[in-house]
């Protein structure tokens, strides 16, 4: 039996060692996958309820000098029967009529936890006669 040495082709153990780092190399990608699928959840979550937060406060600071309307209170947000976010805004008199407005969201994060974000910016209400 004539072997030569010049045979072309990858041994058995080529193969095995080549298709184990193409399945790590696989596992990885789709680790990283999910990784990025669960922070752009995430994202839009925390976006949602960035907002939520921020359409109230602009409705609030429209209104803020006016007695009657600066009252503290609560609304939520709801997709469906379900809710979203929930903004909680109280108002704290400042120096010289000026009145500092918190908001405060807390919403939905994965498996029903929650998280708690908060707002805040001064008002001015002088009125120069």
């Amino acid at each position: 039996m004539n072997i030569t040495k010049n045979q072309r082709g990858f041994t058995i153990i080529e193969i095995i060692i080549a298709i184990i780092v193409l399945t790590v190399g696989v596992l990885g990608l789709v680790t990283t996958a999910a990784l990025v699928t669960r922070m752009i959840a995430r994202g839009q979550r925390s976006a949602t309820a960035a907002a939520f937060a921020s359409r109230r406060l602009e409705r609030m600071r429209a209104v803020a000098c006016t007695a009657a309307q600066r009252v503290d209170g609560q609304d939520t947000l709801y997709r469906g029967s379900t809710w979203v976010a929930v903004n909680t805004w109280t108002f704290t008199n400042a120096p010289n009529q000026n009145f500092r407005l918190k908001v405060v969201t807390l919403y939905k994060t994965i498996k029903n936890r929650v998280r708690t974000d908060s707002t805040e910016t001064t008002i001015p209400c002088n009125v120069f006669g």
